[in-house]
């Protein structure tokens, strides 16, 4: 609720309103009035016919095509009188609204063809940018960025794990091995992994380091004061490399799963652009169904104007096209109740073979007794509703 009051009016007032209305009324003259002709042009559907030509060519199609295939329909159709033409210039138009809505159930199908080719191609670019050689020691010091990609996230992984690999077999330990093998693998730890972290955490140990590369009576005198560490040895080097390398092919193997797997996503996508779904598509579905019964009926009035035309060679005088549309309304409407005769007979017929079925099947008598009475009834199959007395 406003907690502003409404103005009262007063003549005032209203006198101010009806003077600062003055400056926006719009375009006066024919050249601005030309201009914003077409502001609301969406999709052209329902122009008026006079502006027709200039939404053609707002809509980047031309005009000429449009009475080139105006031309074939009545070279094909052969034209007569006004109402004649009228007749084909709705069909023209009729088409080109077909041909218009088959052009934008291609464009949805192209954009969605679209959107499949720039997320593969964000992913290649993805790809690429955490792809590096094992060579390249520095990449341990280099934070790349997340992706909710899987094939993405365990590439990686892939390189890191192949990069670290590298330096084990140089012997080359540092605590940064261990923090990037942890931050990889958060939240999804296992046993292989866990290990891993625990002798790459031993092998990278400051104190680790100064007790290998301390001679025996210094490791002696440490012993004695109590801050002895026990050196890793070559069996605990070995087993490292071996985890590693297990670690490694469980990935990639899971890394070619995940290539595997989008490339069949990426094939059933774009088969399911051949048929969108949506609201849109819907709408458009729709209308399609509407401009072909229109097309169909349009033809159909052109056909029997034709024939009228066949049948009669020479006009009646006194007789105008209005006359003429009313014959044709009215040949369709006889069109229609003889259709709508012809459906209702086949209903009786359906279901009077079904009442025979019934009787068949039922195996009961014809013939039942009237009663008290002594008379007679036998149940018509015509008219099952009004039993015959004899």
């Amino acid at each position: 609720m406003s907690l502003r009051k409404s103005p009262q009016l007063t003549p005032a007032l209203l006198a101010a309103a009806r003077h600062n209305a003055q400056h926006s009324t719009g375009p006066r003259s024919p050249a601005a009035k030309q201009n914003i002709k077409l502001n609301a042009l969406k999709h052209g559907a329902r122009v008026s016919e006079e502006n027709r030509c200039l939404a053609m060519l707002a809509l980047g199609e031309d005009p000429q095509e449009f009475e080139n295939l105006k031309q074939e329909l009545m070279s094909a159709l052969t034209p007569g009188d006004a109402l004649w033409e009228k007749q084909i210039d709705d069909l023209t138009w009729l088409y080109w609204r077909r041909e218009r809505l088959e052009r934008a159930q291609a464009g949805l199908k192209r954009r969605a063809l679209q959107a499949i080719d720039d997320w593969q191609h964000r992913r290649r670019q993805e790809m690429a940018r955490v792809t590096f050689d094992a060579s390249q020691h520095d990449m341990l010091d280099v934070h790349l960025s997340d992706s909710t990609d899987r094939g993405v996230t365990l590439r990686r992984t892939l390189s890191f794990l192949e990069l670290i690999r590298e330096e084990v077999k140089q012997r080359t330990f540092q605590v940064r091995q261990y923090a990037v093998l942890e931050s990889l693998y958060e939240g999804t730890t296992g046993w292989r992994q866990a290990l891993i972290f625990s002798l790459l955490h031993r092998f990278g140990d400051p104190m680790c380091l100064e007790a290998q590369q301390a001679d025996e009576e210094e490791q002696q005198y440490r012993r004695k004061m109590g801050i002895a560490y026990e050196p890793v040895g070559e069996p605990e080097y070995q087993e490292l490399l071996r985890l590693l390398e297990e670690e490694i092919a469980s990935v990639r193997e899971e890394f070619e799963y995940a290539e595997k797997a989008n490339e069949e996503r990426a094939a059933i996508e774009r088969d399911a652009c051949l048929a969108p779904a949506g609201e849109m598509w819907s709408m458009m579905l729709r209308q399609e169904g509407a401009l072909d019964r229109s097309i169909d009926r349009k033809v159909r009035i052109l056909l029997r104007l034709r024939k009228e035309s066949a049948d009669l060679p020479v006009a009646p005088t006194g007789r105008d096209d209005n006359g003429r549309t009313e014959n044709v309304e009215e040949a369709l409407d006889s069109d229609i109740v003889s259709e709508t005769s012809e459906s209702v007979e086949a209903m009786e017929n359906s279901k009077i073979n079904e009442l025979c079925g019934n009787v068949i099947e039922n195996k009961g008598p014809l013939w039942k007794t009237g009663g008290e009475t002594g008379m007679c009834m036998k149940t018509s199959v015509l008219s099952p509703s009004r039993p015959e007395c004899y």
